[in-house]
């Protein structure tokens, strides 16, 4: 049986940034969609565009999720969410222990 490797921080960070981007977007157009909807049909919006706003926000929780439950130093396990956001960037050093990020994937 094969062993699982764990994730790098730089592969997970690209998972949750696509998670939370594409949820966010999913959810924008949704919204819009919906909107355009009420203006055309009156109260009428296709169950479609709710389910797709659902997934959206799903999507993009689950990124948060993610980000802040296992985006972590591989060494000290601190959280490398700054101030609790998706960081865009991983830090070179770890804010805790020092260690380089570099060389974890």
């Amino acid at each position: 049986m094969k062993e699982k490797k764990p994730v790098g921080p730089h592969k997970l960070l690209k998972i949750c940034r696509r998670l939370f981007f594409s949820g966010a977007l999913t959810v924008l157009a949704a919204a819009y969609l919906i909107g355009r909807f009420y203006t055309w049909r009156g109260n009428e919006a296709p169950m479609f565009l709710w389910l797709m706003a659902g997934a959206g926000f799903l999507s993009l929780f689950r990124g948060l999720q993610i980000a802040s439950l296992r985006l972590c130093c591989p060494y000290c396990g601190a959280s490398l969410m700054a101030g609790g956001r998706v960081p865009t960037d991983l830090p070179h050093f770890c804010p805790d222990c020092g260690k380089t990020l570099d060389d974890c994937d």
